[in-house]
């Protein structure tokens, strides 16, 4: 890799844009739905400084979904492990005039593995098991997010995610995409530790209360082979009720 690319990286990163190395398709750079079959690293370092500048990309579109899935074993060996495996099954099981499947270097959130990102929905799986590939792919055919193995929204905080979840959750048989959340202003806690929105899905309003508790979490294989682990704050859900 030239030096140029690598100081383009870690400008694109420092400014906000993820970059992976990817394994799969005639691609040599691609940013929102747009690529460039055959760049040298010159012009991929050109590009993606502009893309960091907030320009976009001179590439051609292309409108497939993309499934990046982590097969990288430098950053845990549960992404090779399990990542891999996954893969194959999206290889296998994809139409590719629908779906561009990607093997990738770490997306993070290696104690998910096998990990993904759907672009351009932006959408994070984890734990994505080869027997579950079909399902995911008809999810996705329909637009709607494949709810056993979706890590949520990386738009919103993590208390809104969990409650996107919930009501998207509370509501499959509808088949909705959306979720309009907003903290309820009846409510209020002190100590910050507990939170209360109200959802909007389909047809139906719901309440729904989190609480935050601390757990136990290994993030890598590494980790629970050495028996250790961080605990870190997480949101849970107390209650789910209709509202009307």
């Amino acid at each position: 890799m030239s030096e140029n690319l690598s100081e383009a990286i870690v400008k694109a990163n420092e400014a906000g844009v993820h970059v992976a190395l990817v394994d799969g398709d005639n691609i040599a750079l691609s940013v929102d739905g747009k690529m460039l079959h055959v760049a040298s690293q010159e012009l991929a370092a050109e590009n993606l400084l502009k893309v960091a500048a907030g320009g976009s990309l001179d590439g051609e579109a292309d409108a497939r979904i993309t499934i990046l899935c982590c097969t990288d074993s430098k950053q845990d060996p549960c992404c090779a492990r399990y990542g891999f495996s996954t893969w194959k099954a999206l290889k296998e099981k994809a139409d590719p005039a629908r779906f561009r499947v990607l093997q990738s270097t770490h997306l993070g959130g290696c104690r998910f593995a096998a990990t993904l990102v759907v672009l351009p929905a932006r959408q994070r799986y984890g734990r994505l098991e080869p027997q579950a590939v079909p399902a995911f792919l008809e999810s996705l055919s329909r637009e709607v997010p494949y709810l056993p193995a979706y890590r949520g929204n990386p738009t919103l905080d993590a208390a809104r995610q969990v409650a996107e979840h919930t009501a998207l959750t509370y509501a499959v048989d509808d088949g909705v995409t959306e979720v309009t959340l907003q903290e309820n202003p009846e409510f209020s806690c002190d100590t910050g530790n507990e939170a209360e929105f109200i959802a909007v899905v389909s047809s139906r309003r719901l309440r729904v209360r989190l609480a935050r508790h601390p757990f136990e979490v290994s993030t890598r294989c590494d980790t629970i082979k050495a028996g250790s682990s961080d605990e870190v704050d997480c949101w849970q859900v107390v209650t789910v009720n209709p509202i009307d």
